[in-house]
């Protein structure tokens, strides 16, 4: 089972995988799908779109996916971090904000209709 292309709606995500395959690929502008190398020992942190938000824009939620390998097994424990529903989200940053000030659940029912777009859609 893999998982369409999509951002974390958390403020991180900490993937651990197992070796030697990758299934985590990020999109690269002008590249495109690039495979994450799965690292002995290592974690994996996502940025989340809620970080995105906290730091107007300046600490990506990257665009990635989860291929699957018809020939190996593959695991992977997923730990999302986020605030409660009612938290209300605004950039931290002392510049102009990008981003209004959201509760995340304001902001997961925005994702729901809009899915990927939903980051474009909101910001100033």
């Amino acid at each position: 089972m893999g998982m369409a292309p999509h951002t974390d709606s958390s403020l991180f995500t900490i993937l651990h995988g197992t070796q030697p395959f990758a299934g985590l690929q990020v999109l690269k502008d002008g590249i495109g799908w690039v495979p994450v190398p799965p690292v002995s020992g290592a974690l994996v942190v996502n940025i989340g779109d809620i970080l995105h938000i906290l730091s107007n824009g300046r600490f990506h939620s990257v665009l990635h996916r989860v291929v699957v390998n018809r020939t190996h097994h593959r695991y992977s424990v997923a730990f999302f971090y986020m605030p409660p529903l009612d938290s209300k989200i605004s950039p931290l940053s002392l510049d102009p904000p990008r981003y209004p000030s959201i509760t995340r659940k304001d902001y997961l029912d925005l994702k729901a209709k809009h899915f990927n777009d939903t980051l474009s859609l909101i910001r100033i």
